[in-house]
């Protein structure tokens, strides 16, 4: 994490956050490596953080953020699959106990 705090100046540039989009004052932070500016440190933390968790999912297994963003899709798909199967079921168990109700009182 490298920046550097500009003192007594606003960017010419880019007036606003990088992060939150909020207008900068005098007083901003500047990242080394990107040149974006933030409105403060926390902002700057948050930013890079996050950043930093993806690259650190594409750099692990060399997988790109389609390949993981179809991975997603295909379990949550899964998932709503299995949850109607077990719907299903349950209406199917349901179905059977009544039918055994009305065979005993007849």
């Amino acid at each position: 994490m490298r920046f550097i705090l500009v003192n007594h100046r606003t960017p010419l540039d880019s007036p606003t956050c990088a992060a939150c989009s909020r207008s900068l004052v005098s007083g901003y932070l500047k990242a080394v490596s990107t040149r974006r500016p933030y409105c403060d440190y926390d902002c700057y933390a948050r930013c890079e953080a996050r950043d930093m968790q993806v690259r650190w999912l594409t750099a692990q297994c060399g997988l790109s953020l389609e390949l993981i963003t179809s991975f997603v899709a295909a379990s949550c798909s899964y998932s709503m699959a299995l949850a109607k199967a077990a719907h299903r079921v349950g209406e199917l168990a349901t179905a059977a106990m009544s039918e055994d109700d009305r065979r005993r009182s007849s």
